[in-house]
């Protein structure tokens, strides 16, 4: 990626995030009154499928309840972590000096992947114990 670009898209994202930030209430009450699809996983099963609640994980934090958020779906706060990541390695590449912030390992992706399906297996068989509301 060229620097050009590089900082073209840092100031660009970092422009629209902070224009969400900003906007965050009136976005986040907009958002929660859309007709929203239901999950079809979810219907045919009964059982909820790995994206279940992301939706509304992400409509809580724009109505900022990180908390609610959480007990929702943890991922999205996994997903925003390597956002953040890979947007720090933009604007690391876009000052000069390119750097590898988020792993790029197999057995990472595995561990992720495996503790994703872990936490799904344990929310759809022992409701209890799970952050699920």
């Amino acid at each position: 990626m060229t620097r050009r670009l590089a900082v073209g898209w840092s100031i660009g994202l970092g422009l629209g995030a902070a224009v969400l930030l900003c906007l965050h209430q009136p976005l986040g009450h907009w958002l929660a009154v859309l007709p929203l699809p239901q999950c079809r996983f979810h219907q045919l099963t009964g059982f909820l499928c790995p994206a279940c609640g992301n939706t509304r994980a992400v409509l809580a934090l724009l109505q900022g309840h990180p908390l609610r958020s959480i007990g929702y779906n943890p991922m999205i706060f996994t997903l925003f972590a390597a956002l953040v990541c890979l947007y720090a390695e933009l604007v690391c590449t876009a000052v000069g000096k390119p750097r590898r912030i988020l792993p790029r390992s197999n057995a990472l992706l595995f561990l992720t992947v495996g503790i994703v399906l872990g936490y799904d297996i344990v929310r759809n068989f022992f409701p209890a114990i799970t952050l699920c509301k």
